[in-house]
């Protein structure tokens, strides 16, 4: 996997602030290296070459929490969204930027409160389904695993949210609103491979595609 070895590492931090240049932590999936496809999707959504990360939730204390979620979820429900990292421009100051949090969600179960069906796009990326508004974007893939969770993990979808209020005057703008879901789709297998879901169900380079309603 991409990102086998990553939790060895992991220490319990609770946040810290990395610049752009900066090699990413092993602790922190969130990291982009420079050049990277994941920093360039990064500036793209931004529209910023440069940009702090704001780190939340190391990666093995994500993990951990996801896993102890997975258990303890009933059906039809969801886990409590882990938020993870954000991304600001900079030299611009404000608190406009780009969030990500992760989950557990039912099948079949709602994902949006008080967004008018309208409002919601639908969208393919490498077979994974994306609902996506002009500034927040949620991906739900199957994620298998192995061991004691492998039979909670046959009942939820693995569900990942990008918010994006930088955004807020872009309501019409479709290909912002794809810059932001190629993103979040990298976010989301970097958590994938982090989780150790089987198959790698986030594997190549995000291709973003309308998808018809369900």
């Amino acid at each position: 996997m991409r990102f086998a070895g990553l939790l060895v590492l992991a220490v319990l931090a609770t946040s810290c602030t990395s610049e752009t240049a900066s090699m990413p932590s092993p602790d922190y999936f969130c990291g982009m290296e420079e050049g990277s496809d994941g920093e360039k999707a990064v500036q793209r959504t931004l529209r910023s070459d440069q940009f702090i990360t704001n780190f939340y939730i190391p990666t093995e204390k994500l993990v951990q929490r996801l896993g102890s979620g997975l258990r303890q979820m009933k059906p039809g429900s969801h886990t409590s969204p882990q938020y993870t990292c954000s991304y600001n421009p900079r030299p611009k100051e404000g608190s406009k930027g780009v969030g990500v949090e992760f989950s557990w969600t039912s099948p079949g179960a709602s994902n949006w409160s008080g967004v008018p069906a309208k409002e919601i796009a639908l969208y393919d990326v490498n077979g994974a389904r994306v609902e996506s508004t002009y500034w927040l974007s949620k991906l739900f893939v199957a994620c298998r695993l192995s061991g004691e969770l492998d039979e909670a993990s046959r009942k939820a979808v693995f569900r990942v949210e990008l918010s994006n209020t930088l955004n807020s005057e872009r309501r019409e703008d479709a290909e912002a609103r794809k810059r932001q879901i190629e993103l979040l789709y990298i976010l989301a297998g970097r958590a994938t491979d982090a989780l150790g879901c089987e198959g790698d169900p986030l594997e190549g380079a995000p291709v973003v595609k309308p998808a018809p309603a369900a």
